[in-house]
């Protein structure tokens, strides 16, 4: 019985590993991972001012100009300061060039591929302006 439940609680472990990984690589919840460097940032200016809050600092960094003191490399470092696009995209290549179809209800045979045109091909179809079906 404490093996299986040793074993349960590593897959949920392993689980919640993999989840976190996936979470983080796809959506920009990584950007709370940068939250130190904007703590560290602050610091470093607040160190330079002391009249200065962390609410005049965001509101320095995010939503107005921010000074030239040349610390733009840093500037840029913060949390969702920059848009990172990701994009995933999964590609499938068969191994074959025809897919050939079969059907045990109708004896039409169609082959499908790169060199064979479709079976009953219907220019209609694909017209903007159809007629009207019964």
């Amino acid at each position: 019985m404490r093996i299986g439940a040793y074993i349960r609680n590593v897959k949920r472990l392993i689980l919640h590993i993999l989840l976190t990984i996936v979470i983080l690589d796809t959506t920009s919840l990584y950007q709370v991972l940068k939250a130190p460097s904007l703590v560290r940032h602050f610091i470093e200016h607040k160190a330079l001012n002391q009249e200065i809050s962390f609410m005049d600092f965001l509101s320095m960094h995010y939503w107005g100009d921010d000074l030239d003191d040349n610390d733009d490399e840093k500037d840029m470092q913060l949390p969702f300061k920059k848009f990172e696009i990701q994009h995933t995209s999964f590609l499938f290549i068969p191994f074959t060039t025809s897919f050939s179809f079969k059907n045990t209800l109708w004896p039409v045979k169609a082959d499908y591929g790169p060199d064979k045109p479709q079976v009953h091909y219907n220019a209609s179809l694909g017209s903007l302006f159809r007629p009207p079906r019964a």
